[in-house]
C-alpha cells in the first residue's frame, strides 16, 4: 500500500512540474506576443496619418493614386455589370448610355472608397457599408427616375420590388468594385489615403 501511494505521489509530482513548465512557456509566448503586438501598434502610429498637416500630404501622388482607384473601380464595376446590362438593353445605344454610367459611378465610387477607407484596410463593416451605401443611392435614384407613381397597393408592391431589384443589381456591381481596391490596397499596387511626402 505505501509503495502504491509512494508511486502516485512520484507521479503526481511529475505531473504538476510538467503542468508548471508548460505555464512557464505559455507566460514566455504570452509575452512574446505581447512584445510583437507592442511594436506592430508602435510601428502602425508611426505610419498613422489622422493628424498629418495637409502640408504633408503629396498631392501630386494623391492624385494619381485616385486616378488609379478610379480606372480599377471602373473596371472592375463594368465587366461585374456586363451580364445585368445585356439582359436589360434593348439595342446597342441604351447599352452604351448604361456601360457609361456605370463606368462614371463606379470611378466616382473608388475614389470615394479610397478615402472613406484611409488605411482602416481590415474594416470589412466601412469596406461593405461605403459599397452598399453606392448601391443603394444609385439603385433608388433609377427606381424613382422610373415609371410614373400611382397610389394603389400593387404599384406600391411593384415599386418596392423594382426598388429591390435595382438596389441588388447596384450592389453587384460596386461589392466586386470594392472587393478589387482591397485587393490593391492590401498588395500594394494602390496606396491608401493619405501619402506623405518623400
Amino acid at each position: 500500500m505505501c509503495y502504491f501511494l509512494l508511486i502516485m505521489l512520484f507521479t503526481m509530482l511529475h505531473y504538476i512540474n510538467k503542468i508548471t513548465e508548460s505555464q512557464r512557456e505559455l507566460l514566455q509566448a504570452r509575452e512574446m506576443i505581447d512584445e510583437a503586438q507592442r511594436s506592430l501598434s508602435s510601428s502602425l502610429e508611426d505610419q498613422s496619418f489622422g493628424d498629418v498637416p495637409s502640408g504633408d500630404i503629396d498631392e501630386d501622388s494623391e492624385r494619381l493614386e485616385s486616378v488609379k482607384a478610379a480606372a480599377v473601380s471602373s473596371v472592375v464595376g463594368v465587366l461585374a455589370s456586363l451580364p445585368i446590362s445585356f439582359y436589360e438593353a434593348h439595342d446597342f445605344p441604351q447599352l452604351f448610355v448604361q456601360l457609361s454610367v456605370i463606368f462614371i459611378s463606379c470611378a466616382l465610387f473608388g475614389v470615394t472608397f479610397r478615402y472613406a477607407i484611409r488605411r482602416d484596410l481590415d474594416n470589412v463593416q466601412l469596406k461593405t457599408g461605403a459599397a452598399a451605401a453606392f448601391a443603394f443611392v444609385r439603385g433608388l435614384a433609377m427606381v424613382e427616375s422610373g415609371r410614373p407613381f400611382e397610389l394603389s397597393t400593387d404599384a406600391l408592391i411593384s415599386l418596392a420590388l423594382d426598388g429591390a431589384v435595382s438596389v441588388v443589381e447596384n450592389i453587384l456591381t460596386f461589392l466586386p468594385a470594392a472587393i478589387a481596391l482591397d485587393y490593391c490596397f492590401k498588395m500594394r499596387f494602390l496606396s491608401p489615403f493619405p501619402t506623405r511626402k518623400q
